[in-house]
């Protein structure tokens, strides 16, 4: 290692004449071999590129929901679905078209276009063995959906 830092040491380093031109080789050669900003062009490159990929992943999900559902499925193993808002509803209206003046077991003695809804109770059933049963009338208003009152009736 001695003997390397000794020849380089008696090495003649050639001096160039015109300052203008070393000064231009100087700037050169420092840009091609240590360029700092190179680096963090290369580096924001990457960064913007991901994040435009980024930007449509999550721009796709939000517009279609589906396509990340069937990549969470196919990345987890699993099988779910997506019920869409209309058909929850519609089950939902389905299930208390029984309880409704829209029965079918009604439709054949009233209209029910001729009746207009007032107010929805929601009559729970307690029972105990000590005290006998209880139950419990809440009135509901539909706009509000808060509790009204609530009446005790034993029996």
């Amino acid at each position: 290692m001695k003997d390397l830092e000794n020849k380089l040491n008696e090495m003649k380093i050639p001096r160039i004449e015109s300052e203008e031109f070393e000064q231009s080789l100087r700037r050169e050669l420092i840009k091609k071999y240590h360029n700092p900003a190179e680096k963090y062009k290369l580096k924001f490159r990457y960064a913007s590129a991901f994040a435009c990929l980024l930007l449509v992943f999550g721009c796709t999900t939000i517009l279609k929901p589906d396509l990340a559902l069937k990549i969470n499925n196919i990345a987890f193993n699993k099988t779910e679905v997506i019920v869409c808002e209309d058909e929850v509803n519609c089950n939902e209206l389905e299930k208390f078209r029984y309880t409704s003046i829209n029965s079918p077991e009604l439709e054949s003695r009233i209209d029910p276009d001729k009746f207009k809804e007032d107010k929805a109770y929601v009559i729970r059933k307690y029972t105990s063995s000590e005290e006998g049963g209880l139950m419990i009338v809440s009135e509901f208003d539909r706009k509000k959906q808060q509790k009204k009152s609530a009446k005790r009736i034993s029996f």
